[in-house]
């Protein structure tokens, strides 16, 4: 369910001109219909962390995006990696045995090299 502008305000206590601010700069995209903004499960989730970023931590306004874009990039590796998980546990045994096999070869290789 989708959440207003004004309950993202009340439920994380931010200022309207604040969160103003995180949309015009894209570091939050929620859905605007007939001008009201409604934020989903995620873009709450990044609201309340953009709020803990600069509120609690004292991360300064240029190295949000820094910070978004690499935890962006931390979550989408995560996803690629359970989507690469689900794919391997679908192989034939043998096939999984193959690949554990070569893994556990490269690793004793970069064992070696350092």
């Amino acid at each position: 369910m989708a959440a207003s502008f004004e309950d993202v305000l009340v439920s994380l206590d931010i200022g309207a001109s604040e969160l103003h601010a995180w949309i015009e700069q894209h570091w939050v995209l929620p859905v605007e219909e007939s001008g009201d903004f409604y934020f989903d499960e995620a873009d709450v989730a990044r609201v309340k962390l953009i709020a803990e970023l600069r509120n609690d931590l004292g991360v300064n306004e240029d190295a949000i995006p820094v910070v978004l874009r690499l935890l962006d990039q931390v979550y989408s590796l995560r996803r690629a990696l359970s989507e690469l998980n689900e794919a391997i546990r679908e192989l034939p045994e043998s096939a999984q045995e193959q690949l554990r096999a070569h893994l556990s070869d490269d690793d004793e290789d970069q064992t070696a090299s350092t």
